[in-house]
């Protein structure tokens, strides 16, 4: 019995592997935001900024008051960067936890660079494919430092991350992904990604800027980036105000239905683009008679919301095909998946289709709730 034991152990210890490359947590740097500027010195071309959160100022028995910590250096690549910042600390960089990527002004300008860099973190095996990019106003490292002043510090998950997760309660910007960026800018060669800006104190997150084959070409406000998410079928919750009657009426969107349909006139090619809105009234003074009992007025509420909608929406589709020529409304998907005979046929010259095309837009609003006031 004990033979049988003693060789049970030693094939059991041939079988068994050591954790040989095993690295402790408190020995390795997590960034969660990384800037990438245009070097307008002389030298390697980008500057690399890289925050990442001090682990000591965690937790109850915090022993350092510093929560964030960043710091910068000259480099040709993002990577290049990491590893040299690497030589002026005492722990390597761990990308794998990398949540943000941020894109200075100047270097957005510059298709070739922000593709080279976009082809370098897809092809990384260690950061997830699922990062957030963002394109500054100015330079991205200003928009890290201000982060250190922000009012509202998230150490685990960092403070740019924790505002791009609130876009599921807005539709002034719309976070973007790595993946989802390379992939309509594959599609149709145009791709948004949200603005951040020092504001005041704080960080702003808003509108789009717009990207055609990886270059930076114009922005997007906030209303104009909500259309398109209306376009798109993308919309999150939203909040939408409208005069009448002399007052404001403030309406809440929570839900969007989009359907589209192709037409042909004379030749030339044509969409028609019915947007349902279903929504709740949040605010409106009415003295006469309530608002809950009079379905006539409901309606009439319900047409100057879709008046105000339109006329936004119209307003971004004129922009987009006239000034720009830049589709960011998803349109060249929508042909490439259901009419793909007919995208063969303009994909080749796309932007001048898609600027002369006669795009018609209709919206119908729902108040589906009035609130509790009788």
């Amino acid at each position: 019995m004990k033979r049988i034991l003693i060789l049970i152990s030693i094939i059991a210890l041939i079988f068994t592997t050591g954790c040989w490359d095993m690295v402790e947590i408190n020995q390795r740097l997590f960034p969660y935001s990384i800037g990438i500027d245009l070097n307008p010195g002389e030298g390697d071309p980008y500057i690399i900024t890289i925050s990442y959160p001090n682990i000591y100022s965690i937790g109850k028995n915090a022993t350092q008051e510093d929560r964030v910590y960043v710091i910068s250096t000259i480099a040709t690549s993002l990577f290049q960067g990491a590893n040299q910042l690497s030589t002026r600390l005492q722990y390597p960089f761990y990308l794998k936890h990398l949540r943000v990527v941020i894109f200075g002004e100047e270097l957005s300008k510059n298709g070739h660079m922000v593709r080279e860099i976009l082809d370098g973190i897809n092809r990384d095996y260690v950061i997830n494919k699922k990062v957030r990019l963002l394109s500054a106003e100015g330079m991205a490292r200003d928009v890290l430092m201000g982060a250190l002043k922000a009012k509202r510090q998230q150490v685990i998950e960092g403070t740019l991350f924790s505002m791009l997760r609130n876009d599921k309660w807005t539709s002034r910007y719309t976070a973007q992904t790595l993946t989802d960026f390379i992939r309509d800018t594959d599609m149709g060669g145009v791709a948004l990604m949200p603005r951040v800006a020092q504001h005041g104190e704080d960080l702003k997150i808003f509108g789009g800027c717009i990207f055609k084959n990886y270059q930076f070409i114009g922005h997007l406000g906030g209303p104009e980036n909500r259309a398109v998410a209306l376009i798109r079928g993308e919309v999150k919750e939203d909040l939408v105000d409208a005069p009448f009657n002399g007052a404001a009426l403030s309406y809440a969107i929570i839900g969007a239905k989009v359907k589209r349909e192709l037409t042909n006139k004379e030749n030339s090619l044509g969409l028609k683009i019915n947007i349902e809105v279903e929504g709740t009234l949040k605010e409106y003074i009415y003295e006469q008679y309530s608002v809950n009992r009079d379905d006539a007025l409901v309606r009439k509420m319900e047409e100057a919301i879709a008046g105000v909608i339109k006329k936004e929406v119209d307003r971004t589709i004129k922009l987009l095909q006239k000034e720009f020529k830049a589709d960011a409304l998803g349109i060249g998907e929508y042909l490439y998946k259901f009419h793909p005979k007919l995208w063969k046929e303009v994909s080749q010259d796309w932007d001048e289709v898609f600027s002369d095309m006669d795009i018609e837009v209709a919206v119908k609003v729902h108040i589906r709730r009035r609130g509790l006031v009788e």
